[in-house]
């Protein structure tokens, strides 16, 4: 028998991946249910037992499962933190563009605005409105990044959505790391505290529309030099 070839071991390792995700979905398994063992899995698919340790490495890597030494493999809690980092190194370090993520922002932040307008939900404006009364720590620029950082996150998170918030806080951590610092003057700071107001007002009156707009003017701010 002539030695399997790097190609074929990859189509394997592919193959297995496949089988083991289609084993789970039939199984009906949810997080914290523990899968076959890797002899089990030989067994199951007829491959080496190097075969499966890849397949469920990947696994394990892209945040599908967790393996605990002596404990076995067990389906991990849905989170798509590890893809979307993994996405977000990549494109910028083959020459993304800060403008597109912060177009991004506006996209979703957005499509919150309406999702929470949707949903009129009074304890999602309570959380919105418990942003603000924090603000009157806010006595520097540095201080006042925090709580845009916090005010930001909470608007997303208010949509309930589950998926969306993964997405978004992803998208919204990634953005704070590589914004560019603005010096705020104390008058701006206060204008942008204002902006939050009124954004967070325009949610309670259901104006979609203008909340976005005083979003989209919000966000621009961050293209200052």
């Amino acid at each position: 028998m002539e030695p399997i070839s790097n190609t074929e071991r990859k189509s394997l390792k592919q193959t297995v991946i496949q089988e083991i995700k289609s084993y789970i979905i039939e199984h009906g398994l949810s997080e914290g249910d523990k899968l076959p063992t890797e002899r089990k899995f030989t067994e199951m698919y007829g491959v080496s037992r190097s075969v499966v340790r890849e397949a469920l490495s990947y696994l394990e890597n892209t945040g599908v499962i967790s393996i605990r030494q002596g404990q076995g493999a067990t389906l991990s809690r849905s989170n798509i933190d590890k893809l979307l980092s993994n996405f977000f190194f990549l494109w910028r370090i083959n020459g993304g563009d800060f403008e597109e993520v912060l177009s991004l922002r506006m996209i979703f932040e957005s499509s919150a605005i309406d999702e929470i307008i949707r949903n009129d939900e009074g304890e999602q404006f309570a959380a919105l409105e418990a942003v603000l009364k924090r603000y009157e720590a806010v006595d520097s620029a540095a201080r006042f990044r925090e709580i845009d950082r916090e005010f930001h996150e909470q608007l997303l998170r208010s949509t309930g959505n589950d998926l969306f918030i993964q997405m978004t806080s992803i998208i919204t951590n990634y953005f704070f790391e590589v914004a560019p610092s603005i010096d705020l003057s104390t008058e701006e700071i206060e204008e942008m505290l204002k902006e939050h107001r009124e954004i967070i007002e325009k949610i309670i009156d259901k104006d979609a529309d203008g909340a976005k707009k005083i979003l989209s003017g919000h966000l621009g701010n961050v293209r200052k030099d």
